[in-house]
């Protein structure tokens, strides 16, 4: 059901180029995750440099399909859920290779490839939102930013939990006395320590901002509605949580790995919201289309 939705989306939503260019990117970022993990468990036969071609081949790609979206149909990259979360992302993706150049991260794309990976497969659920035109055009330019600012936050905040991830596998198998094979090309446990500091420094107040352009564009409506909005309501809790994380470090209240467990309780409590809901929302565009054939079926009148 997922693979047909998209199809169709793909068929009928965008142009043959764009179309090309996203399915590229996709299979770009399986083979990246793939190979990725292969270089994890077996370093000396794979490397690492392999799944950052693919993934730069699938980063490109995405760039060529947002270019072609807006070229041909003048459709900005903001428009559905499934452009937001594509545009997401791209943003991880040029996160995680402005990440690995500026400082030496061996192996950090065993784990962010195949979490971009995931995101395209979860973006799966979101492709009706573009099908069936659902989501209304974002004309505020405050909104337009909030969002943005939020997707750039929330990419700075993914490698965050994947360095947090490391750190404690590291440390686990260092306080065992062991030394897997796949961790022996993990950064140093101090690389990993400034990796996360770093992140939610720039993050967090990026996020704030985000968010306080989000709520600025608000309306009337959207403010008696906030209450019953999950996506505002996690949002706040991570904004509450990593803010928890950055006042507790700084104070010395929070200690060794209390202060990693937060950032991954952060991200996933996001990252669930937003499975939740895609899974939900496709659930209800698939109800409201079979009621719509069921009527369509039986009119008599709606074959002539």
């Amino acid at each position: 059901m997922l693979l047909q939705t998209f199809h169709q989306f793909s068929q009928h939503a965008m142009s043959p180029t764009a179309a090309i260019a996203l399915h590229v990117a996709i299979g770009a970022f399986i083979i990246a995750a793939v190979t990725a993990l292969a270089a994890l468990l077996q370093p000396t036969r794979v490397h690492m440099r392999w799944a950052d071609w693919a993934g730069a081949l699938g980063t490109g790609s995405l760039l060529a399909y947002f270019v072609a979206r807006f070229i041909s149909a003048g459709t900005e990259p903001l428009q559905n859920m499934f452009d937001v979360v594509t545009l997401s992302a791209l943003f991880l993706a040029l996160i995680y290779f402005v990440a690995t150049r500026v400082r030496k991260l061996p192996s950090i794309g065993a784990f962010a490839y195949p979490a971009i990976a995931i995101i395209f497969l979860v973006n799966l659920m979101l492709a009706g939102t573009a099908t069936q035109g659902a989501d209304a055009p974002l004309d505020s330019p405050l909104l337009v930013v909030h969002i943005v600012l939020t997707i750039l936050a929330y990419g700075v905040f993914f490698l965050a939990t994947v360095a947090a991830v490391m750190f404690l596998l590291q440390e686990r198998m260092l306080k065992k006395h062991k030394d897997p094979a796949f961790m022996r090309s993990f950064p140093p446990l101090e690389s990993l320590r400034r990796l996360v500091n770093s992140c939610i420094l720039v993050g967090l107040p990026m996020l704030t901002l985000g968010f306080a352009l989000g709520f600025a564009a608000f309306d009337a409506a959207a403010w008696s509605n906030i209450l019953h909005n999950p996506k505002v309501i996690t949002s706040l809790v991570l904004w509450l949580v990593l803010l928890a994380a950055f006042v507790g470090r700084r104070v010395g209240l929070l200690h060794g790995r209390r202060h990693y467990y937060m950032v991954l309780v952060g991200f996933a409590l996001v990252l669930t919201t937003y499975i939740g809901l895609g899974v939900v929302e496709a659930r209800n565009r698939q109800q409201t289309a079979d009621s719509s054939q069921l009527e369509r079926d039986g009119d008599p009148c709606s074959g002539l």
